[in-house]
């Protein structure tokens, strides 16, 4: 899995140096089937979590407006 990380580290840098945005922060998700085959609203609720997970890891304890 340590190849395909590296690539997608690679791929995703060249995307953002290309949209101007080169310090940009990038998640990478676990492959599973929600995050590999999910519709719409499968991935909304996978970027959600991961998004609140990463939160709580940089800011412990904050809460967002509306959460």
């Amino acid at each position: 899995m340590l190849i395909a990380t590296e690539r997608f580290r690679e791929l995703a840098a060249a995307t953002r140096r290309s949209r101007n945005m080169p310090d940009a922060p990038c998640v990478v998700l676990p492959p599973t089937e929600d995050t590999e085959y999910g519709d719409q609203e499968t991935m909304e609720r996978v970027a959600d979590q991961a998004l609140r997970a990463v939160l709580e890891i940089v800011a412990p304890g904050a809460r967002r407006a509306g959460a």
